[in-house]
């Protein structure tokens, strides 16, 4: 079988035999197409993630010629001219993050159903498949850190599930010490630290327990102005009443993103990298179609079109309140409220908690037409611009060290503007679909 490895450095093995591309930026091409599998991805997009703002003079032909160079090394099957662009086509199985997501998926279901065990060798199985940091020699690459991103916080999701089976199998020693490593390297990350508290409080160390409980709280409290989340609210509450429940861990939380999109017209989002996502928020889509708005004006005969603007209007509805926060952060620190830390750690806060959003995004399926699909593509570049902008300020947010009193670098504004421009683009199209249904029209400064 053909494989094709993004888990560590790029791997490619046709007919068995590995093939080696020397160029980087054929390497490129084929990670972003990998990220894509078999969808659609418009030319004006990769050119857009292989060279930025800053494209060369023949962008197109040379684009053109990396292509013929992939054909060349995979097969002429592989990867179809389809306008506006080209897709590659990518078999069950042939690409490690989506047998990586298979294997999770299946072993939080043996952790949900009761067999600890099993769901250990399952996850092991499954992060056996990372070689190394994923998409890391692409960081340099507008897409790369974004995906890469992604996809690290996948493999933390499925450390944590290992580590909650281990738990349940009674290996509670075995686990404190590398939950108390994974809290460290990640620390404002809740998950560990709840892992932790039930490990520390099952091995009799229930002071120690109450202790991180303390500790969190004050991280939390210095660094985000907020207090730790409710689960770990209740589990201190539970610590201290010496809760039986204690002694045994619920079922995982519901962190599986499902198969990988397959189908053509699947759009996701690069970041996804691969991912297989379904966390849509559908009681709040449910609400959109079935209460206010979507239900008092009668619609147009195409229910896909319907779904598709009802659920971007979900999207837009939901990422208000992460731009508002950017928008404190940043503020903030420019007038001396905040200290310039602070404001870091909560942008860097937003960037995680859009996750979610963008896996809505990533498993949207674009109804046919011009006008929805421009709509899916600006918005996916869009968000791709305001990430990297926001990634722009928190850099230079790290090298203040007391109130900046003053602009921003230049790149952050060169980079809000892009992200405007984009944004600008995206609601020309979008807001036309939205009032044939009856939906609010959007301003760029909104989402």
């Amino acid at each position: 079988m053909d494989e094709f490895r993004l888990l560590g450095p790029l791997e490619i093995v046709i007919g068995g035999n590995p093939v080696h591309l020397g160029a980087a930026k054929p390497r490129a091409l084929l990670a972003l197409l990998l990220l894509q599998r078999n969808q659609v991805v418009p030319t004006d997009r990769l050119v857009d993630e292989l060279w930025g703002d800053e494209p060369p003079a023949r962008a197109t032909k040379t684009l053109q010629v990396y292509v013929s160079q992939l054909r060349k090394a995979l097969g002429p099957d592989r990867l179809v001219t389809r306008p506006p662009g080209y897709e590659l086509r990518v078999g069950e199985g042939e690409l490690d993050i989506d047998r990586f997501e298979q294997l999770a998926a299946a072993a939080r279901e043996r952790l949900a159903a009761g067999d600890a065990k099993a769901a250990v060798a399952g996850l092991r199985e499954a992060l056996a498949l990372w070689r190394g940091p994923a998409l890391g020699e692409f960081r340099s690459e507008p897409f790369g850190d974004i995906a890469a991103a992604r996809l690290e916080d996948l493999r933390l999701e499925a450390v944590e599930d290992r580590i909650q089976a281990e738990l349940d199998a009674g290996a509670t020693a075995r686990v404190v010490p590398e939950l108390e490593e994974l809290v460290a390297t990640h620390p404002l990350r809740d998950r560990p630290r709840e892992l932790l508290m039930h490990a520390l409080y099952r091995a009799g160390r229930q002071a120690d327990a109450l202790d991180l409980y303390r500790r969190t709280r004050e991280l939390f409290v210095e660094e985000l102005g907020i207090e730790p989340g409710p689960r770990l609210r209740e589990l201190e509450q539970a610590v201290l009443r010496q809760d039986p429940a204690l002694r045994s861990l619920a079922p995982p939380r519901d962190t599986s993103t499902g198969p990988a999109p397959s189908r053509p017209r699947r759009r996701s989002l690069l970041l996804l990298a691969a991912a297989a996502i379904a966390v849509v928020a559908a009681a709040v889509t449910v609400a959109l179609i079935h209460g206010g708005g979507g239900g008092q004006h009668p619609q147009p005969g195409n229910p896909q079109l319907r779904s598709f603007v009802f659920k971007l209007e979900n999207f837009l509805a939901q990422s208000r309140e992460g731009r508002d926060e950017v928008k404190r952060a940043i503020a903030g620190a420019l007038n001396c409220t905040i200290s310039p830390r602070a404001a870091g750690v909560r942008l860097d806060r937003v960037q995680r908690n859009r996750q979610s959003l963008l896996q809505q995004l990533a498993a949207l399926e674009v109804p046919a037409g011009d006008a929805p699909l421009r709509a899916s593509d600006l918005l996916q570049k869009a968000s791709q611009a305001s990430i990297r902008a926001d990634g722009i300020y928190q850099d230079w947010l790290r090298t203040q060290s007391k109130c900046p009193r003053g602009s921003p670098p230049a790149a952050a504004r060169t980079a809000d503007a892009r992200a405007t421009k984009l944004k600008r683009e995206f609601v020309a199209v979008f807001d036309p679909l939205a009032r044939r249904f009856g939906q609010r029209v959007w301003r760029v400064d909104e989402f």
